[in-house]
Formats: structure tokens, sequence, C-alpha cells
């Protein structure tokens, strides 16, 4: 079967910034920037963005273009051309590990994306703008205690992904990824400048502005180095999710990428439209929030119980509500698709499937999955493995410890075994200095894994605590 493959560099890249441009910045990054800081985490965050995640991404792209193959048998490719041993282990916590990840988050990324759908419907039939404060909670409580509510609102966005990552690469995901993201930027940029023109937005902007130094250990009782490696660490974990990193699915739409198109311009240009859409998410909530006088810091609540009420005391807040739930479902589409066509592609190659048989499959995975994460949540069945229900379990694992292990053996792989081969793939197409060869396998072999080791053991102090 022919490797499909995109048009070109801006399908590739409106893609991959699709994929990368999900609920992770609309949702994740603001209420970080409220718990670690404003300004102090955007530093932390574009600090770990450009030393760290920039090589990771560039090699993860290189890896998948380079072996023209799934994010299971890359490491079998372009291993055997490097002669490489211990192959199935590579391919086991690089390949296999990318795919459980995928898999748990499949399960609850559709609940959370039912979420949007319910808010989007009831700002649509005005019930939003008819609560009272304390009503917003009771809410949002109500549609986490309703399994059929968010199992049907889910399941709209299943079918949806389904349908697009089966018309194909160039006429689905290129096409959809085509017409979502300039639509989705002209929403950034609109309720932008609606929440700078706040009265009361002042707060919200010097927050956004303003380095809280505790947040990088300097605290007024000295230097505290856990306070820096918990800021470090959260930064870390965003990036990663923000970026799409250690999922496998940017390897595999590098497969689908053009060995004539310049790498490192792709990979900057999503990494800047990544950037870009998730400080803009920071503006358009944070000082919305400190315009009525809520808390910056009210963690995931932000979207789905602060920001209604923001909604309802603003002058053409019914507009503003629609535009703001349709881009946070155009966010959550995107990334869901990319998700899909992940371990699409896999089955294709592994199971030498139709595109429909294996579209077919992760539909049926991915609705086994959702419908248990959703039984387990909504409390119709109460599931509980170590202490957590099913989609807190399957957040928790698949944004640490899955991401960690995938990206440390992606780093150790490219760094130390296969660097000749992925460093000729991306010579195809640009020029590479000897500074960034230096720079790339500094990170590769030092820093990235670094830093991933320290993610993965702060985690295990957490569940230890």
């Amino acid at each position: 079967m022919k490797k499909e493959s995109f048009t070109g560099r801006w399908g590739f890249i409106l893609a991959a910034a699709g994929s990368a441009i999900g609920l992770g910045n609309v949702w994740r990054f603001p209420y970080y920037c409220g718990q670690y800081g404003g300004l102090s985490f955007i530093l932390m965050y574009l600090f770990v963005l450009l030393v760290i995640c920039n090589p990771l991404m560039v090699a993860e792209i290189a890896l998948g273009r380079a072996s023209k193959s799934n994010f299971i048998d890359a490491y079998q490719v372009v291993g055997q051309r490097a002669g490489v041993k211990h192959l199935k282990l590579w391919s086991f916590c690089g390949g296999w590990m990318a795919l459980i990840g995928l898999l748990m988050i499949v399960s609850f990324y559709f609940l959370v994306a039912g979420w949007v759908l319910f808010y989007f419907l009831e700002t649509i039939n005005h019930h939003l703008f008819t609560l009272s404060e304390s009503g917003f909670a009771e809410e949002f409580n109500h549609l986490t205690q309703s399994f059929s509510v968010q199992y049907v609102s889910g399941c709209f966005f299943l079918l949806t992904t389904a349908l697009i990552v089966a018309a194909g690469v160039k006429q689905g995901i290129e096409k959809a990824s085509k017409y979502a993201m300039p639509v989705l930027f002209l929403i950034f940029i609109l309720l932008s400048v609606r929440s700078l023109t706040l009265s009361n937005a002042e707060e919200g902007i010097k927050f956004l502005t303003h380095i809280d130094w505790k947040f990088f250990g300097f605290t007024e009782n000295g230097f505290a180095p856990m306070m820096l490696f918990d800021t470090f660490v959260a930064a870390l974990g965003q990036a990663f999710i923000s970026l799409s990193l250690g999922f496998g699915v940017l390897l595999v739409y590098g497969s689908y990428f053009s060995a004539k198109e310049n790498l490192f311009k792709a990979a900057y240009q999503i990494e800047i439209f990544d950037t870009v859409a998730a400080i803009l998410s920071a503006i358009i909530i944070l000082p919305a929030i400190f315009a009525v006088g809520l808390s910056p810091s009210s963690g995931p609540g932000l979207t789905f119980i602060s920001l209604p009420m923001v909604f309802q005391q603003l002058s053409g807040g019914y507009y503003w509500g629609l535009a703001f739930y349709l881009l946070l479902i155009i966010a959550t589409l995107t990334s869901t698709i990319s998700v899909f066509e992940a371990m699409t592609n896999l089955f294709m190659d592994k199971l030498k499937f139709t595109r429909f048989g294996a579209v077919s499959l992760v539909l049926l995975l991915s609705g086994v999955g959702f419908t248990a994460v959703t039984v387990s949540f909504s409390g119709l069945w109460e599931i509980k493995i170590l202490g957590r229900d099913i989609f807190s379990l399957f957040d928790y694992l698949s944004s640490t410890y899955t991401i960690a292990i995938v990206s440390l053996t992606m780093a150790l792989f490219v760094g130390y075994k296969a660097m000749k081969q992925i460093m000729y793939n991306i010579r195809k197409s640009a020029p590479v200095t000897t500074v960034f060869t230096r720079y790339f396998l500094f990170t590769l072999r030092v820093l990235a894994p670094l830093g991933l080791v320290l993610l993965l053991v702060l985690a295990f102090e957490k569940v230890l605590s």
C-alpha cells in the first residue's frame, strides 16, 4: 500500500499545529499560569520549549520521516540501518508505550470534549446566563454526574473525528486543518482583544507581565529548590502535552512529510503557532478572571465554572461565550484527529488493514475506553484503581509516565544510536551547522534525559507521599 503524504510543508505545519493546539493550550495552560505566577510560568515554559523540546521535536519528526513508518516500527527500520541491538526493547519503550498512552488519552479526552460541546450548547440556548453565582459550580457538578449527557456529547466528537480521519491524510486531516486553523486564530485574536479591553482587566495584565520569583525558588526564607523543580516539571509536562511530544503523533505526521521540505522551518513554525495560541489563551482567560474579581489559581474549573460567570457579566457576553466554546471545539477536534490518525497509521501498517478498517478498530477501542471512563467518572459504577477513578488515573499516567518514558527512549535512541541516520535525513532539506549539531547532541544525550528523569522522580515522589 502506497504511503500517504501531505501536499506540502503548510499542509504538514497546519496539521501538526492543529495537533499541538488543543485543550492543553486553551484549558490547561491558563490555569497553570494562574497557579505558577503568570509570567514566571510563561518564562519557564519558553525556556523548556527552546532548550529541551525543540531538539526533541526535530528528532521525532525526523525519525518518522527517515523511517516512513508507524511509531512502533520506526525504531526497527532506522535501528536496522544503524546496526542497533535490542530493537524489540527500543520498540517497546518508544512505540508500544506510546500506544498505551494514546489508548488512555482517547479514553478520557473525549469525556472533556463532551463537556466543551455541552457548554457550547448551553450557551446557545442561553441557559448559562440564567444561573446564579453558586449555580455555575452546581451546573458543572450535575454535568459530571450525568452519564448520558457526557456520553452522548463525547460520542459526537468520536464519530466526527473518525469520519475526518477515514477521509485520508489529504482529503480529511489536511483539508480539515486548513479550514480550522485560520478560524481558530481569528477567534483567538478577537477574544484576546476583547479581554484586554475589559474594565479592571489591568490586574490580569499585570499578573501576566510580573515575575513572581518564588516560583524560581527565591523565597523570603532563602532558596527553595523544590519550588523551582515543581515549576520546571509543570512547564516541562505542559510543553510535552502542548506540542504532542511523546505520543507518536509527530512521528507519524513526520512519516507523511516530504524529504524535500525544510524540517527546521516546519518545527519552528509549529512551535510558534502553538506558543502564540497558549499565550493568547492566557490573555483571553486571566484578565477576564481578574476583571470580575475571581481567583486566577482556581485550577481546571477556570474554563467550566469561572469563565461562564465572566460571560454572564460581559456586555455581549452571549456572543463572546459562543466564540470561546467554538474555539474550544475546534481546538479539541484538531487534537483528537491527530491521536486517531497515529493509531490508524499503526493498524494499517501492522495489521494490513484498509484505512476504513483501521479507523473502525480505533473507533471501537476508543469507544470501549471512553465508556469505561465515563461510567467510572460519573459514578454510575464505582471503579477505583490505586485510589483513583479511571479518568484521573489515565490522565495522570498518560500526561506523566508514558510521555516521559517514550520521550526518554526517543532521546537516547536518536542521541546515542541513530544520530548519523537522523542527521542525514535532516541535511537532505536543510543546512546543519556544527553549533546546532553539538546543541542537538547535548540536549538529546544529557539535558532531555535529565529533565525527563526528574519528571519521573518527582511524579513517583508525589505518589509515595
